[in-house]
């Protein structure tokens, strides 16, 4: 597998493969055995870390839910074909949130795959009623063929280059063809696969289209062995992101109001390890001339929310979990907690509207950071660490933008809060600049939209 990151020169669409002698030679059968038993022997070595996993408190997706062929789908109306997403987890089944809304399906036509169990639930919440929704099948080409059998799709999405090559021969080979969107290409990716461009480079030539996020992630992929007359730059999808109304979201959003008040609120999103020590360092010192500033600290995984509820009471800082909200019996502002700790899933995008401040994490450690754009859909005042590497474009766009404050640590981060809580104009400037770089990026859902729609149209005589 091959997973990648990137953004902007967007509006190079690649070519339109035909599936007959003319396309790609086939992988060699060598290089497939090969693969597969790599695969396997992977699998088997991996066995003993999940238990320890588990045994640590993570759950990992079972394998029999990978191997579990979904029931039989209703088939699709008439002379109308069925679509395959694969998007392995939270960051991407986000991402296609605008794509789907576009093509405007019917939950006959529409199958979405996952790969973890957060991608999953998301999944479920979004698309429950408008797709059939299960989990991606471990990457053996005959458990792939199985699943493709079953769900006759007329082509497949997969969403953010992730290169399953046991899937891609049984696409091919079932004639089904494989179309890469939002495809982005991280630095530490390039630099791992171009190791091994050789055997990839018959795999990446089966995919019929890459739609790649820039003209960088595009040259990348083409260096691995893509086949540059099929790969092309369509922009980011994120950047037609929208979030739509929902009668939870909004009666959270109202009880969280209820519970701080007027006090200013300091949203962190998608925090990992090691980052909300630092983060609790900056809410501390700020306090000092903020003593009503009020903080949500939402951990990329909630699986995590204990072990931060943990390091709250190390630091004697009042908190309650989101899991205890409705039950929490507010008893006037010294019962307030300081910190409201986000333990669920699909909440976080509602939230950015409450903010005065947004942090987004996975920044200030070196994991990459995460998708500023939620937070810039409200015209929020964004900070962000030194770490955006995994978003190098989309920050540089924002940075170069004025759309964003960059800090490189926490005494930073907490002199940036200070000024920003200090000056409504500086909030409202760094908010509307997003808000317009978000209005130049949009347009990559449309491109995409119109090239996916190529492979659903009926077919001649059909």
């Amino acid at each position: 597998m091959i997973r990648g990151a990137g953004n902007r020169d967007a509006g190079t669409a690649p070519e339109r493969p035909g599936r007959d002698s003319s396309g790609p030679k086939p992988v060699p059968a060598p290089l497939i055995a090969a693969y597969t038993l790599a695969y396997t022997l992977g699998l088997i070595l991996w066995l003993p870390f999940r238990l320890l996993r588990y045994l640590r408190g993570h759950r990992p997706v079972p394998f029999r839910k990978r191997m579990m062929v979904p029931d039989c789908v209703s088939p699709p109306p008439s002379g109308r074909a069925r679509l395959w997403v694969h998007a392995v987890s939270v960051g991407e089944v986000n991402s296609i949130r605008p794509l789907i809304d576009a093509l405007n399906l019917k939950s006959s036509q529409l199958c979405i795959s996952t790969t973890t169990e957060t991608g999953q639930r998301l999944a479920r919440q979004l698309f429950r009623d408008r797709a059939r929704i299960f989990y991606f099948p471990l990457d053996w080409p005959w458990l792939c063929r199985k699943y493709l059998r079953r769900l006759d799709p007329a082509a497949v999405l997969v969403v953010e280059t992730e290169i399953w090559p046991g899937f891609i021969v049984a696409a091919r080979e079932s004639g089904v063809p494989v179309v890469l969107v939002n495809g982005r290409i991280s630095d530490r990716s390039f630099a791992r696969y171009r190791r091994f461009r050789r055997p990839l480079r018959p795999f990446l030539r089966q995919l019929d289209r890459l739609c790649m996020q820039s003209v960088q992630d595009r040259n990348r992929i083409v260096e691995l062995g893509s086949a540059a007359s099929r790969t092309g730059s369509l922009g980011n999808l994120k950047y037609d992101y929208s979030l739509g109304p929902g009668a939870g979201p909004a009666a959270l959003t109202r009880r969280i109001r209820s519970l701080f008040g007027t006090d200013p609120i300091w949203i962190c999103g998608s925090t990992r390890e090691g980052e909300e020590e630092q983060l609790l360092d900056a809410f501390q010192e700020t306090r000092r001339e903020f003593p009503h500033l009020r903080m949500v600290l939402a951990p990329r995984h909630p699986r995590r929310s204990d072990e931060v509820s943990g390091l709250l009471r190390q630091q004697g800082v009042v908190h309650l979990k989101r899991s205890g909200l409705n039950g929490f019996q507010e008893a006037g502002p010294p019962a307030r907690p300081d910190v409201l700790v986000l333990d669920t899933i699909g909440e976080l995008a509602h939230l950015y509207e409450l903010a005065q401040i947004v942090f987004v994490g996975g920044s200030l450690v070196a994991w990459g950071g995460h998708n500023i754009i939620e937070a810039a859909y409200f015209g929020k005042p964004i900070l962000v660490g030194p770490h955006m590497h995994n978003f190098r474009e989309m920050a540089r766009n924002f940075l170069e933008g004025g759309a964003v404050l960059q800090v490189r640590n926490s005494g930073e981060l907490a002199r940036r809060l200070r000024e920003l809580l200090e000056s409504e104009a500086a909030r409202r400037g760094l908010g509307e600049n997003a808000r317009r770089i978000l209005r130049e990026n949009r347009g990559a859902v449309a491109r995409t939209a119109r090239i996916v729609d190529e492979y659903l149209r009926p077919k001649a005589g059909s």
